[in-house]
């Protein structure tokens, strides 16, 4: 459309350059040609030609004047509404915007953004990104790198730029870390010490031994997910602790339920215990429910414990046996004890909730050895020669 406008010398051209994609209103793109009479009339119809064409090679898609702010606030929105996510990875995103990317790059238009901006900036977050000045992990930075990759991906899809400069820059590698399971005299200690002490915290830890379970997911556990006759525990959420929120009681951390065997004298504790669950509710004046939390200090079950408490009851338990050990490692440590058991990897896998078998493998191949020893002498007893018999 060309038109002359009242309140400018010259002529207003102006293309339909389609609906933006989140708000669908429709967007056109203008310029105004100066000038009067036929040669301005002509210079417009160029003018509009070339927007024209333009528009159809996808070069005005309502993100000439889109700043990062604008583009990291929209993608955070829509992330949370298209794939489960949780809630403390949503915390965790919004810190990371609120601290490192938005005071850097906020005002930056997102067509302006390349590669070497984005290295320099993970640069400068390493040497002193944190406060005071401080250097910060390179985990930190590689979140931060996830959330810009996530965001620039999903601007080139709703055609706010042409191409994503974060497949070309570099976050910093991190280190693998260090799995350090106790040792098997260690783990007996904490629990029979845990169980005579505090037999909460000892059945708790059981747990986390016999299922490899997490502490969430341990503390979302209900009796209703018990199954005393068949000898299976369904884990099937787990609790996590979102700063200004009460516990929020969630799905699992790769989003599936699992059923995990336990044996006979692990059921007999946890039978006992929820005798002991319901005479506290009884003493209360409360009712135990059957969905009501294995481990909770409500009298009717009805809340779960904190993992951040388990945890700290946990800390001082090991430092008091000079154990060095974390409530996770019970986790590494049943992992380890099925594979030195010989147990296969879909089955630990399995059992531990791991996303896929090559987690576990990439994780704890180092736990092999014994194992690859036994294969080595079983391939040298199929090749050793067949024994002669005594030339007499």
């Amino acid at each position: 459309m060309i038109r002359q406008r009242p309140d400018r010398d010259g002529l207003q051209v102006q293309v339909y350059a389609g609906r933006d994609p989140l708000t669908g209103r429709k967007r056109y793109v203008s310029r105004q040609v100066p000038g009067k009479g036929r040669a301005a009339l002509k210079a417009a119809k160029q003018v509009e030609a070339e927007l024209l064409a333009e528009v159809g090679a996808g070069r005005h898609r309502g993100s000439r004047d889109r700043t990062m702010a604008e583009l990291l606030e929209r993608w955070f929105e829509w992330r949370q509404t298209v794939r489960p996510i949780s809630p403390t990875t949503v915390m965790s995103y919004r810190g990371d915007l609120d601290r490192y990317i938005l005071p850097a790059l906020g005002e930056l238009p997102v067509r302006q953004l390349d590669a070497a901006t984005l290295d320099t900036f993970y640069a400068r977050l390493r040497t002193g990104g944190g406060k005071q000045g401080r250097p910060l992990s390179a985990s930190i930075v590689r979140e931060v790198h996830a959330i810009l990759s996530g965001a620039l991906k999903q601007a080139l899809v709703w055609g706010w730029i042409g191409h994503n400069p974060a497949k070309l820059a570099t976050s910093p590698a991190v280190q693998k870390a260090d799995v350090r399971p106790p040792q098997a005299e260690d783990a007996t200690r904490l629990l029979t010490v845990a169980m005579a002490e505090d037999p909460e915290l000892g059945l708790f830890l059981r747990l986390a031994v016999v299922l490899g379970a997490r502490r969430g997911e341990l503390c979302s556990l209900r009796w209703s997910d018990v199954d005393v006759d068949r000898g299976e525990i369904l884990i099937a959420g787990g609790v996590v602790r979102v700063h200004g929120q009460p516990l929020i009681d969630k799905d699992t951390k790769t989003h599936a339920k699992r059923r995990v065997a336990v044996g006979a004298a692990t059921l007999d504790l946890l039978k006992a215990h929820r005798v002991e669950q319901a005479k506290t509710a009884l003493a209360c004046g409360a009712t135990l429910a059957p969905d009501a939390y294995v481990f909770s200090h409500a009298p009717d079950g009805g809340s779960p414990i904190s993992p951040d408490g388990v945890s700290h009851r946990f800390g001082k338990l090991a430092r008091r046996l000079g154990v060095r050990c974390r409530l996770h490692d019970l986790r590494h440590f049943m992992v380890t004890q099925l594979v030195a058991g010989g147990v296969d990897w879909r089955t630990v896998s399995g059992r531990a909730g791991h996303a896929d078998g090559h987690m576990t493998l990439a994780t704890y191949a180092h736990f092999q050895q014994a194992q690859d020893r036994h294969a080595a002498d079983l391939m040298e007893s199929l090749l050793a020669p067949p024994a002669t018999p005594d030339a007499r």
